[in-house]
Protein backbone atom coordinates (compact mmCIF):
# COMPACT_ATOMS: atom_id res chain seq x y z
CA UNK A 1 0.00 0.00 0.00
CA UNK A 2 1.41 3.41 -0.98
CA UNK A 3 0.99 6.73 0.78
CA UNK A 4 -1.88 8.79 -0.61
CA UNK A 5 -4.38 11.38 0.57
CA UNK A 6 -6.04 8.89 2.90
CA UNK A 7 -3.00 7.11 4.33
CA UNK A 8 0.13 8.64 5.89
CA UNK A 9 3.40 7.21 7.09
CA UNK A 10 3.48 7.19 10.87
CA UNK A 11 6.56 9.46 11.09
CA UNK A 12 4.91 12.08 8.86
CA UNK A 13 1.74 11.91 10.93
CA UNK A 14 3.64 12.57 14.18
CA UNK A 15 5.55 15.45 12.61
CA UNK A 16 2.40 17.05 11.19
CA UNK A 17 0.83 16.97 14.66
CA UNK A 18 3.84 18.77 16.15
CA UNK A 19 4.82 15.80 18.31
CA UNK A 20 8.37 15.47 16.98
CA UNK A 21 10.41 15.59 13.79
CA UNK A 22 10.34 12.62 11.40
CA UNK A 23 13.85 11.62 12.45
CA UNK A 24 12.91 11.78 16.14
CA UNK A 25 9.74 9.87 15.32
CA UNK A 26 11.79 7.01 13.85
CA UNK A 27 13.87 6.90 17.03
CA UNK A 28 10.74 6.87 19.20
CA UNK A 29 9.28 4.04 17.12
CA UNK A 30 12.44 1.95 17.52
CA UNK A 31 12.24 2.56 21.28
CA UNK A 32 8.66 1.28 21.40
CA UNK A 33 7.15 4.62 22.40
CA UNK A 34 4.60 4.72 19.56
CA UNK A 35 1.59 2.45 19.14
CA UNK A 36 -1.10 2.12 16.48
CA UNK A 37 -4.36 0.59 17.64
CA UNK A 38 -2.60 -0.73 20.73
CA UNK A 39 0.25 -2.41 18.80
CA UNK A 40 3.84 -1.18 18.56
CA UNK A 41 4.32 0.92 15.43
CA UNK A 42 6.93 0.15 12.79
CA UNK A 43 9.00 2.65 10.80
CA UNK A 44 7.24 3.55 7.55
CA UNK A 45 3.94 2.05 8.68
CA UNK A 46 0.96 3.55 6.86
CA UNK A 47 -1.99 4.70 8.94
CA UNK A 48 -5.38 6.22 8.29
CA UNK A 49 -5.53 9.19 10.70
CA UNK A 50 -9.33 9.18 10.57
CA UNK A 51 -9.59 5.52 11.58
CA UNK A 52 -6.45 4.40 13.42
CA UNK A 53 -5.64 5.30 17.03
CA UNK A 54 -2.07 6.50 17.50
CA UNK A 55 -0.46 6.96 20.91
CA UNK A 56 2.89 8.52 21.81
CA UNK A 57 4.28 7.65 25.26
CA UNK A 58 0.86 6.32 26.13
CA UNK A 59 -1.04 9.50 25.22
CA UNK A 60 -3.40 9.50 22.26
CA UNK A 61 -2.36 11.74 19.36
CA UNK A 62 -5.49 13.52 18.24
CA UNK A 63 -6.29 14.40 14.66
CA UNK A 64 -6.36 18.17 14.35
CA UNK A 65 -8.13 19.28 11.22
CA UNK A 66 -6.79 22.45 9.60
CA UNK A 67 -4.07 22.90 12.20
CA UNK A 68 -2.49 26.31 11.75
CA UNK A 69 1.25 26.82 11.49
CA UNK A 70 2.64 28.26 14.73
CA UNK A 71 6.07 29.82 15.13
CA UNK A 72 6.97 31.95 18.13
CA UNK A 73 10.08 33.94 19.00
CA UNK A 74 10.54 34.35 22.76
CA UNK A 75 13.01 36.61 24.57
CA UNK A 76 13.79 34.23 27.41
CA UNK A 77 14.84 35.73 30.76
CA UNK A 78 17.27 34.04 33.13
CA UNK A 79 15.68 31.72 35.68
CA UNK A 80 13.33 29.91 33.29
CA UNK A 81 13.76 26.36 31.96
CA UNK A 82 12.97 25.28 28.39
CA UNK A 83 10.73 22.33 29.18
CA UNK A 84 7.05 21.60 29.66
CA UNK A 85 7.65 20.19 33.12
CA UNK A 86 10.61 19.78 35.44
CA UNK A 87 10.50 17.91 38.77
CA UNK A 88 12.79 20.55 40.25
CA UNK A 89 10.78 23.57 39.06
CA UNK A 90 7.19 24.77 39.25
CA UNK A 91 5.11 25.32 36.12
CA UNK A 92 5.62 29.07 36.60
CA UNK A 93 9.38 28.61 36.10
CA UNK A 94 9.08 27.13 32.58
CA UNK A 95 9.15 29.23 29.42
CA UNK A 96 5.66 27.95 28.60
CA UNK A 97 4.28 30.08 31.43
CA UNK A 98 5.29 33.09 29.32
CA UNK A 99 3.45 31.86 26.21
CA UNK A 100 -0.20 31.70 25.17
CA UNK A 101 -2.12 28.45 25.62
CA UNK A 102 -2.77 26.57 22.38
CA UNK A 103 -4.96 23.81 23.77
CA UNK A 104 -3.69 20.40 22.75
CA UNK A 105 -1.08 21.78 20.34
CA UNK A 106 2.42 20.88 21.53
CA UNK A 107 5.07 23.50 20.80
CA UNK A 108 8.56 22.16 20.13
CA UNK A 109 11.49 24.15 21.48
CA UNK A 110 13.99 24.63 18.62
CA UNK A 111 17.19 24.76 20.62
CA UNK A 112 16.97 25.07 24.38
CA UNK A 113 18.74 27.60 26.56
CA UNK A 114 19.71 26.53 30.07
CA UNK A 115 18.21 28.14 33.15
CA UNK A 116 21.01 30.69 33.57
CA UNK A 117 21.07 31.77 29.92
CA UNK A 118 18.82 34.25 28.15
CA UNK A 119 17.84 35.39 24.70
CA UNK A 120 16.13 34.12 21.57
CA UNK A 121 14.17 30.87 21.74
CA UNK A 122 12.05 29.61 18.83
CA UNK A 123 9.02 27.37 19.31
CA UNK A 124 6.87 25.72 16.65
CA UNK A 125 4.30 23.00 16.10
CA UNK A 126 6.07 21.95 12.88
CA UNK A 127 8.33 19.00 13.65
CA UNK A 128 10.16 19.12 10.32
CA UNK A 129 10.95 22.81 10.74
CA UNK A 130 12.28 22.15 14.24
CA UNK A 131 14.55 19.41 12.89
CA UNK A 132 15.83 21.66 10.12
CA UNK A 133 16.63 24.47 12.56
CA UNK A 134 18.47 22.10 14.89
CA UNK A 135 20.41 19.80 12.58
CA UNK A 136 24.09 20.75 12.00
CA UNK A 137 23.83 19.93 8.29
CA UNK A 138 21.55 22.96 7.86
CA UNK A 139 24.47 25.24 8.81
CA UNK A 140 22.12 27.71 10.49
CA UNK A 141 24.16 30.04 12.68
CA UNK A 142 23.16 30.61 16.29
CA UNK A 143 24.81 33.80 17.58
CA UNK A 144 25.73 34.30 21.25
CA UNK A 145 27.19 37.11 23.32
CA UNK A 146 29.23 35.57 26.14
CA UNK A 147 30.87 37.32 29.07
CA UNK A 148 33.64 35.49 30.95
CA UNK A 149 35.45 36.34 34.22
CA UNK A 150 38.97 36.65 32.77
CA UNK A 151 40.32 37.43 29.26
CA UNK A 152 40.18 34.57 26.77
CA UNK A 153 43.62 33.40 25.70
CA UNK A 154 44.20 33.25 21.96
CA UNK A 155 45.33 29.62 22.14
CA UNK A 156 42.03 28.75 23.81
CA UNK A 157 40.07 30.66 21.16
CA UNK A 158 41.70 28.52 18.48
CA UNK A 159 41.04 25.36 20.50
CA UNK A 160 37.32 26.20 20.65
CA UNK A 161 37.28 26.36 16.84
CA UNK A 162 39.10 23.03 16.51
CA UNK A 163 36.93 21.28 19.09
CA UNK A 164 37.35 20.16 22.70
CA UNK A 165 36.37 16.90 24.37
CA UNK A 166 33.84 16.97 27.20
CA UNK A 167 32.08 13.92 28.67
CA UNK A 168 32.51 11.96 25.44
CA UNK A 169 31.31 14.79 23.18
CA UNK A 170 33.41 16.82 20.76
CA UNK A 171 32.28 20.41 21.21
CA UNK A 172 33.32 23.13 18.79
CA UNK A 173 32.38 26.63 17.78
CA UNK A 174 32.01 27.80 14.18
CA UNK A 175 33.22 31.29 15.07
CA UNK A 176 34.81 32.95 18.13
CA UNK A 177 35.71 36.65 18.13
CA UNK A 178 36.56 39.27 20.75
CA UNK A 179 33.91 41.97 21.04
CA UNK A 180 36.03 44.16 23.34
CA UNK A 181 39.77 44.73 23.66
CA UNK A 182 39.66 43.18 27.13
CA UNK A 183 38.74 39.83 25.51
CA UNK A 184 36.19 39.10 28.23
CA UNK A 185 33.17 39.66 25.97
CA UNK A 186 32.92 37.22 23.08
CA UNK A 187 30.86 36.63 19.98
CA UNK A 188 30.39 32.89 19.52
CA UNK A 189 28.54 31.15 16.68
CA UNK A 190 27.36 27.55 16.85
CA UNK A 191 25.94 25.37 14.08
CA UNK A 192 24.78 22.75 16.57
CA UNK A 193 23.76 22.94 20.19
CA UNK A 194 24.53 20.16 22.59
CA UNK A 195 23.47 20.45 26.22
CA UNK A 196 25.28 23.42 27.86
CA UNK A 197 27.50 23.52 24.78
CA UNK A 198 29.23 26.88 25.30
CA UNK A 199 29.50 26.56 29.06
CA UNK A 200 31.12 23.13 28.78
CA UNK A 201 33.61 24.32 26.15
CA UNK A 202 34.78 27.24 28.24
CA UNK A 203 34.80 25.25 31.47
CA UNK A 204 37.37 22.94 29.89
CA UNK A 205 39.85 25.82 30.19
CA UNK A 206 38.67 27.11 33.57
CA UNK A 207 36.55 30.04 32.37
CA UNK A 208 33.41 31.05 34.27
CA UNK A 209 30.51 32.60 32.37
CA UNK A 210 28.87 35.67 33.86
CA UNK A 211 26.30 36.14 31.10
CA UNK A 212 25.24 34.21 28.01
CA UNK A 213 22.76 35.65 25.52
CA UNK A 214 21.58 34.15 22.23
CA UNK A 215 20.67 37.21 20.19
CA UNK A 216 20.31 35.87 16.64
CA UNK A 217 19.43 32.72 14.69
CA UNK A 218 20.23 32.85 10.99
CA UNK A 219 19.51 36.49 10.13
CA UNK A 220 16.62 36.80 12.59
CA UNK A 221 17.41 38.60 15.83
CA UNK A 222 15.52 39.61 18.95
CA UNK A 223 14.24 42.61 16.99
CA UNK A 224 13.38 44.63 20.10
CA UNK A 225 11.24 41.90 21.62
CA UNK A 226 11.09 42.89 25.32
CA UNK A 227 12.57 40.53 27.88
CA UNK A 228 9.98 37.93 28.87
CA UNK A 229 7.77 38.62 25.85
CA UNK A 230 7.19 36.78 22.57
CA UNK A 231 6.34 37.58 18.98
CA UNK A 232 4.19 35.48 16.65
CA UNK A 233 6.06 34.85 13.41
CA UNK A 234 4.75 33.76 10.04
CA UNK A 235 6.22 31.90 7.09
CA UNK A 236 7.75 35.10 5.73
CA UNK A 237 10.22 35.03 8.64
CA UNK A 238 11.53 31.61 7.59
CA UNK A 239 13.77 33.20 4.93
CA UNK A 240 15.71 34.92 7.71
CA UNK A 241 15.73 31.90 9.99
CA UNK A 242 16.76 29.28 7.47
CA UNK A 243 19.58 31.17 5.76
CA UNK A 244 22.79 29.15 5.69
CA UNK A 245 25.78 30.57 7.52
CA UNK A 246 28.34 32.70 5.73
CA UNK A 247 31.34 34.68 6.91
CA UNK A 248 30.21 37.12 9.58
CA UNK A 249 31.65 40.63 9.63
CA UNK A 250 32.20 41.47 13.32
CA UNK A 251 33.36 44.98 12.53
CA UNK A 252 29.89 45.81 11.18
CA UNK A 253 27.95 44.04 13.91
CA UNK A 254 29.73 44.97 17.14
CA UNK A 255 27.86 48.15 18.05
CA UNK A 256 24.41 46.77 17.28
CA UNK A 257 25.10 43.44 18.96
CA UNK A 258 26.39 45.00 22.20
CA UNK A 259 23.41 47.35 22.30
CA UNK A 260 20.98 44.45 21.78
CA UNK A 261 22.48 42.35 24.56
CA UNK A 262 22.76 45.03 27.26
Amino acid sequence: MEENGQFQRIQKFLSARGICSRRSGEKAIREGRVTVNGQFATIGQLINPHVDTVAFDGEMVCLRAHQKFILLALHKPRGYVCTHCDPHCSAADTIYSLLPAYGEVKLICCGRLDKDSEGLVLLTNDGDLAAKLLHPSSCIAKHYMVEIHIPLQECHRKALLNGVESSGDTLRAAHVAYITDGRRRLHIILHEGRKRHIRRMLECFGYRIGRLVRFRIGLFDLDKIPLGHYRRLDESHLKKLLVRDKKFDDSLSECRMIKECE
